[in-house]
């Protein structure tokens, strides 16, 4: 009884993370900001070994100055999915780091700055000093709360991102905003 109880209070939670980011869409950047962009697999086997599932996919980004960031878990990692993620989440003006994926080939010609680094050469690019080791660290700190609970359920993944970002935006002070979140969800 007692777990069923504190899974109900974390769904309740994340719900009230998710309702604050209906409320107030996060964006990040801006003209001076450089936001690393990337995609990470969240669910997939591993070697070819054990049951069969698809890959998950996540597209995320990461404002280096702000440390604000974005994810999503996205169907398939082309252009025409994740561009469109990329424009309501970063600002125009931006300069926008990504690896050599193709998806991002036209990153410029939306208003960005595209600076890429070729990982199968370098980590960090050495004319322009482009990385994307701020994007790569993130994806470790979100998946270090799927390997500490043994995994994720895909129907709960949405939520999980969600509370990621709600988390790296309000680590200041997570009680007082938590408080804060549910007096403006419901208030008296």
């Amino acid at each position: 009884m007692a777990s069923e109880a504190i899974v109900n209070w974390r769904n309740y939670v994340r719900d009230i993370f998710a309702e604050y980011f209906i409320r107030h869409p996060l964006t990040i950047g801006g003209p001076g900001h450089v936001v690393e962009i990337d995609e990470s697999a969240f669910v997939k086997r591993k070697g070819n070994v054990g049951r069969r599932v698809n890959t998950q996919w996540v597209f995320g980004g990461i404002d280096v100055h702000t440390k604000q960031g974005f994810l999503v878990a996205v169907p398939q990692r082309d252009a025409a999915t994740l561009l469109p993620i990329l424009q309501r989440y970063v600002l125009p003006g931006t300069t926008v780091v990504s690896d050599l994926w193709a998806a991002y080939n036209t990153v410029h010609t939306l208003g960005y700055r595209h600076l890429t680094v070729n990982h199968s050469l370098h980590f960090v690019d050495p004319h322009t000093h482009a990385t994307t080791n701020h994007v790569e660290s993130m994806w470790s700190r979100a998946k270090q709360r799927n390997k500490r609970e043994c995994g994720t359920f895909r129907t709960q993944l949405d939520s999980y991102l969600i509370e990621f970002m709600w988390r790296q935006q309000f680590n200041n002070d997570p009680f007082e905003n938590l408080l804060a979140h549910i007096r403006d969800v419901y208030p008296l």
